[in-house]
């Protein structure tokens, strides 16, 4: 489903038909995170007299569905161009553009890589440099064949293991492990491949990880065998992994430096 957020109803409905695809208006950010588990893709709608007041919003929306791409839709007006450098966003189109290009742009965002914007928001996060370049790094090699382990990860970069297992650990508070990180990481390539039709066996194969280990991974997150995991949908895994592997990085305070480290 496409989410529409618009500053009036009569621009959220032109926007909803231009989509072209199943769509659910909203009016107001609170209305956003309470079923957003099932949007591919948000359309957001501002008139470039208002864009400038509702950047704000944008940032909120960036952080509470990091999984959800956004569409931007704006007037034609070169004096938006300032504003515009302020916010992350998959797409803009033109109001005067919908008619022909929004359903295509929508589409293509829906299919854009989450793993890649997940990325980005590590790049321009506050994370120490070692941290940010390994974070970033593994969540784009995750859309191909994902980082096995810290060793593994920590070549690729060219910083040692121990710098990265100590700025994780600062950075997440407790909340979460590099380990977990990228076995996560891991599970969330496995499903994407196992709904394309490929057996697990064939999963394994192109991962480099033996199914019993996989199976493993599994069993600690999400917490379910790999057959129940075929049947979590991925934009939902995807969120979760989102919620448990990536906030605490994003959102990390010097208070969270005291919390006891987990293991693992």
């Amino acid at each position: 489903m496409i989410g529409i957020l618009a500053d009036t109803l009569d621009d959220a409905e032109l926007l909803k038909r231009a989509v072209r695809s199943v769509a659910r208006v909203r009016l107001t950010e609170s209305e956003l995170v309470s079923d957003d588990l099932n949007i591919e893709c948000l359309v957001f709608g501002s008139r470039s007299r208002f864009l400038a007041e509702r950047i704000t919003l944008l940032h909120e929306i960036e952080r509470k569905l990091p999984c959800v791409p956004v569409v931007l839709v704006t007037d034609r007006d070169i004096a938006i161009a300032r504003v515009l450098s302020r916010v992350h966003v998959a797409d803009l189109v033109w109001f005067d553009d919908i008619e022909h290009q929004l359903a295509a742009r929508v589409e293509s965002a829906c299919k854009a890589s989450v793993l890649l914007q997940l990325a980005e928001q590590i790049r321009r996060s506050a994370a120490p440099s070692a941290l940010r370049a390994a974070l970033e790094y593994s969540l784009r090699e995750a859309r191909r064949t994902p980082i096995r382990n810290v060793q593994e990860l920590a070549a690729a970069v060219s910083y040692s293991p121990v710098t990265l297992f100590q700025q994780f650990r600062a950075r997440a508070g407790g909340r979460t492990t590099l380990n977990r990180f990228l076995s996560a990481l891991a599970i969330l390539r496995a499903r994407q491949l196992r709904a394309t039709g490929a057996k697990w066996k064939g999963v394994s194969a192109q991962l480099g990880i033996p199914r019993g280990t996989l199976g493993r991974k599994s069993q600690r997150w999400p917490g379910c065998t790999l057959s129940e995991l075929e049947r979590i949908p991925l934009y939902q895994l995807l969120a979760v992994f989102a919620s448990e592997h990536l906030t605490p990085l994003l959102d990390a305070s010097p208070s969270d430096a005291g919390r006891a480290p987990l293991r693992g």
